[in-house]
């Protein structure tokens, strides 16, 4: 397993072992070490801080001791090799505690109690230190250990919610060392040591506070945040192969749909033909000629039916790609009224396009199947005599264009249905009209790839409106109202 971090090198499975063990752990346990990567993290961060501000302290001592010598050659000698030594051996303890699996640190107290012996060692190190260049007056020497003291503490207070324990130890014995060589050596008096040792206090511990504890949560939850991440990850893999196949699948769907749509076309008009052809030879009157003319209609309704559930197979296959371009709506209007002219006369219905001047970015095929499939509703459902009128206007909401009918109407519980694929709703009054029930939920479907809205009003008795709501984000400048 690799790791699935961009924050650490260690893997789910460490991670998730690491999380069982120390949720069984108590607050004693904690206070040696946490574990957690976000734990982790601010040690690694806080580590180079430490390790400036100490050897900040020691070379500022150095300089003091050079300026100003108060030891012998051999104190100093051993003193410069002990300091290297002592740091090299905390090193050395710190860093299996840093790059061991979080789960094998978290079950061993020993390597849990490593800080501690690291901060001991430093604790003698420096308590061994102190007496050596403090006293017995106030010199430079004090006044670099009390800065670089004080930078040391502040760079230990970083660490604090990792290990609390070691850090209240270091400090404690940092400042009571430094504090007790001042006093014995009556360099200041106790009020002010007291004063001094105060405001070291208050710093650090708004320090912890404003820096610190703020993220103490998310320092806590941090492992379990990486797993719910690599979770998220997985899930997400998953669903983007699940996409992917499903995308392969609707793609295949949709060359096969649109295959056959172009083969049915072919045949379906072949057919067509052979039917005028054979109407040529029948006279007006013969059995023949009004079979023929039956059959003529059949395939024309069989036509509409298969470009219905065809276009509607391409929408839901996702093939229905919009290809937006500058239209005239006036130019639809006119495909419009000549494929529908007969049909109207046939009807016996008065079918009406008011003229208009609107431009707008539309794909033309897909705005023109919605109001063909507009129109043959209101044409199917309007009653002989009546009408049929079809508008466009700009209006502050948008372009509105209207399919307006004279038909039955649409009781207002129904409204919400007649979207539905297949759905054939039963007129107010008046017998059920053939149809499978797809013209309007082509309608709908391809309003939403454009980004259109349909609005219906309806009053059963007297008749229906169909608006399609275009937002005026489309209207070409061009264009003037009408």
């Amino acid at each position: 397993m690799t790791a699935f971090s961009k924050f650490h090198h260690f893997t789910q499975d460490d991670i998730e072992k690491s999380v069982e063990i120390t949720s069984q752990q108590g607050t004693a346990s904690k206070a040696l070490l946490n574990v957690t990567t976000g734990h982790r993290n601010l040690v690694g961060r806080q580590f180079l801080l430490q390790q400036i501000a100490y050897w900040i302290t020691v070379g500022g001592l150095a300089i003091a001791e050079a300026s100003a010598p108060l030891l012998s050659e051999d104190t100093m000698r051993l003193w410069m090799i002990v300091t290297a030594v002592s740091w090299v051996f905390r090193i050395l303890i710190y860093l299996p505690v840093y790059y061991l699996p979080p789960a094998v640190v978290a079950k061993s107290l020993f390597l849990k109690a490593s800080p501690l012996a690291i901060i001991l060692v430093a604790c003698g190190y420096w308590m061994w230190t102190i007496p050596l260049f403090a006293g017995p007056v106030l010199t430079v020497r004090e006044l670099f250990m009390c800065i670089g003291f004080l930078a040391i503490s502040i760079s230990m207070t970083g660490i604090f919610p990792v290990t609390p324990i070691a850090v209240i130890v270091y400090i404690s014995v940092l400042w009571g060392s430094l504090s007790f060589s001042m006093y014995t050596n009556q360099m200041l008096s106790a009020p002010l040591l007291f004063a001094m040792n105060s405001m070291v206090l208050v710093i650090l511990g708004l320090y912890v506070f404003i820096s610190i504890s703020q993220v103490k949560t998310q320092l806590n939850r941090s492992d379990q945040v990486d797993i719910l991440n690599a979770e998220l990850v997985s899930t997400n893999e998953v669903l983007q192969s699940l996409k992917n196949a499903a995308y392969t699948a609707l793609e295949t769907r949709s060359v096969f749909f649109a295959q056959a749509n172009h083969d049915f076309k072919q045949h379906l008009h072949g057919a067509k033909l052979m039917v005028v052809a054979a109407l040529a030879t029948t006279k007006p009157g013969e059995a023949a000629h009004g079979a023929l003319q039956r059959l003529g209609e059949e395939m024309d309704s069989l036509e509409v039916y298969m470009n219905n559930v065809l276009d509607f197979a391409r929408i839901e296959s996702l093939d229905a790609g919009t290809q937006l371009r500058s239209t005239k709506i006036q130019s639809l209007f006119q495909k419009l009224d000549l494929h529908f002219e007969e049909i109207a006369i046939s009807k016996q219905v008065n079918l009406n396009f008011r003229p208009t001047n609107i431009r707008i970015g539309t794909d033309a095929s897909m705005l023109y199947r919605m109001l063909e499939n507009l129109i043959s509703n209101a044409l199917k459902f309007t009653r002989k005599g009546g009408g049929v009128l079809v508008t466009a206007r700009a209006r502050a909401g948008g372009i509105y264009i209207e399919v307006w009918d004279q038909g039955p109407g649409i009781k207002t519980e129904a409204q919400h249905r007649i979207f539905d694929a297949f759905h054939q709703e039963v007129p107010a009054s008046g017998p059920r009209q053939p149809g499978i029930g797809l013209g309007l939920a082509i309608v709908q479907r391809f309003a939403g790839r454009l980004g259109y809205r349909i609005q219906i009003h309806s009053v059963v008795g007297r008749g229906t409106v169909f608006r399609v709501i275009i937002p005026r984000e489309f209207l070409a400048s061009e264009s003037i109202s009408t």
